[in-house]
């Protein structure tokens, strides 16, 4: 036998670039501001650690509303949660991608519920920040379970439907991991281990 390569077998199909960028698609109001949502300002755009970027980009947000009123606080986070899944879906719609990594405003969302109580202390605002890379990195379940399922849903080609799936999904496995990064702050501000 031959160790040559038969000229017809087929080359293996290339990763899809997840952080694609074809500014030239970017050409209305609706798109640029999806995409400034969707990169925290500019923040996913960063060539290393985006998402850790992301996550810095959130933490003066946490710091400066820690004092309002607990519905503003609810509703201001819900509101870019519900935003975050409209501009997630543009951006890949724009850039042809399934969750782009330059898409940061997940951590933004998940790092505003992981230092819900922290407050305006920066010993609390750095462990929240660490809990909630620890959780958004290793994905433990349910996480990695809901960004699969999420991914499937999206790849399911049912028109608009599953292009919002894959919005709410890019969103929806880093409020997850906000959660247990919350339950953990708790629990150690409970036994008064951090303020």
């Amino acid at each position: 036998m031959s160790d040559t390569i038969n000229p017809a077998t087929p080359a293996p199909a290339k990763k899809p670039n997840r952080r694609a960028l074809h500014w030239d698609r970017a050409k209305n109001p609706k798109t640029l501001a999806a995409i400034i949502v969707s990169t925290a300002c500019g923040a996913g755009l960063f060539p290393l650690a985006p998402g850790t970027m992301g996550t810095l980009f959130a933490v003066p947000l946490a710091f400066y509303t820690a004092e309002y009123p607990a519905v503003f606080r609810f509703f201001m986070w819900l509101g870019l949660l519900i935003l975050g899944t409209w501009s997630a879906k543009v951006m890949d719609e724009t850039m042809g991608s399934k969750d782009n990594q330059n898409i940061v405003i997940d951590e933004v969302v998940g790092y505003g519920i992981t230092a819900w109580t922290a407050g305006t202390s920066g010993i609390s605002l750095a462990v929240a920040f660490l809990l909630f890379r620890f959780f958004d990195v290793l994905k433990p379940p349910p996480v990695r379970q809901m960004d699969e399922w999420s991914k499937i849903k999206a790849g399911q080609n049912s028109g608009a439907a599953s292009r919002w799936w894959g919005g709410f999904g890019v969103m929806a496995d880093d409020v997850l991991a906000g959660f247990q990064g919350l339950i953990v702050m708790l629990i150690l501000q409970h036994f008064k281990i951090i303020p």
